[in-house]
């Protein structure tokens, strides 16, 4: 089984560059662009961690068309959640072929199995559009991504945990096949793998902890300043899912699978300056967009769809896109200023609330 893995950031290019390391049979294929795609094919991926510094060789594509998809293909998606329809639309309709015989067999979306492994829970269901086998990947990486062909994995010899489980309909028999070779194949790579029934319950509650990752983006990595913020935001989330009926992941339940296993250590060469959350990557690569529409803008959605409003995770989206867009470094804006952002739409939806219940 070979591991294609579209998108080599720090999710992807760590997953893969572990596999890497570690597979001979079935090496995984990275696909990745630009100068990161380049970087990769010429040097590999060079993967820092507390505990060792390494480069290792990896197969490389830089688009679908250089790819020659077998039945024994598993696509695993690690891009950001706003990138993965356009992802998605490339590979979908790529024709699958027969490993042996080479016999054309059909097309990606009706016979490879696709793992969304990214922040947020709208993946699964824009993916289900595409792709008949659709698995939700709960993903605790503290990786950066800032430099072509570097991933810096602040945790060692653990490189993340991964919470994976069959998307929307109950797992049959040659999916459970599957998930367990996957967890065999990632575990065996230096990740611990737990296979589940309800993934989607563990991706609700990753989202209540990435709606920080705003906040990073905007004030920057130093959260001791801002934690009352972050608190928040989840409070706000939490009551739109109980609003919902959604249920989630308690901490006790994360903290019992992940235990210090993430607790990060100093990389040598790196600055804790250099170490923010996937949004904070984004704004600090000048990418352009960011993923927060699908992190703070999933609550927004929620609360909207059930007649209500969120202002703080709403405006914390606002001002997210808006730095992203125009290239705003993070830290940009201070606390004091985020604070008076929150407290005037605070204001403002509780005016209009007050006025539509007036009689």
């Amino acid at each position: 089984m070979r591991y294609v893995i579209i998108g080599a950031g720090a999710i992807g290019g760590t997953l893969g560059g572990r596999l890497a390391q570690r597979s001979t049979d079935h090496p995984p294929l990275l696909v990745a662009r630009g100068r990161n795609g380049d970087t990769l094919a010429a040097q590999g991926i060079r993967l820092r961690t507390p505990d060792d510094d390494v480069t290792v060789p990896v197969a490389v594509a830089t688009s679908p068309e250089d790819v020659r998809l077998t039945a024994d293909d598993v696509l695993v998606l690690t891009t950001k959640t706003h990138q993965v329809e356009a992802a998605l639309l490339q590979w979908v309709d790529r024709p699958v072929h027969d490993a042996g015989s080479g016999a054309e067999l059909g097309t990606a979306g009706d016979l490879l199995p696709v793992f969304l492994a990214l922040n947020g829970v709208a993946s699964e269901r824009i993916a289900s559009r595409y792709f008949a086998r659709v698995f939700g990947v709960c993903v605790w990486l503290p990786a950066v991504h800032l430099v072509p062909g570097e991933v810096v994995v602040r945790i060692a010899p653990t490189s993340g945990v991964f919470v994976v489980g069959r998307y929307a309909s109950p797992a049959d028999g040659s999916d459970r096949a599957l998930l367990e070779t996957l967890a065999e194949d990632w575990g065996a790579a230096s990740f611990v793998v737990h296979v589940v029934d309800d993934v989607m319950r563990w991706k609700y509650a990753k989202l209540l902890s990435n709606l920080g990752n705003g906040l990073q983006a905007l004030l920057g990595t130093d959260g001791r300043g801002y934690a009352h913020l972050a608190d928040r935001l989840r409070a706000e989330a939490e009551d739109v899912y109980r609003a919902a009926g959604i249920a989630w992941a308690s901490p006790e339940e994360e903290e019992d699978w992940r235990g210090d296993l993430l607790d990060p250590r100093p990389v040598p060469g790196v600055s804790r300056d250099q170490l923010g959350g996937s949004s904070w990557q984004s704004v600090a690569r000048g990418s352009g967009s960011i993923e927060t529409d699908y992190l703070n803008g999933e609550v927004a959605l929620l609360a909207r769809s059930l007649g209500r409003r969120a202002p703080a995770n709403e405006t914390v989206q606002r001002l997210a896109r808006q730095a992203a867009a125009a290239g705003r470094p993070p830290g940009a804006l201070t606390v004091a200023d985020l604070e008076r952002e929150l407290d005037r739409a605070a204001a403002t939806m509780a005016t209009a609330v007050a006025g539509a219940v007036s009689p």
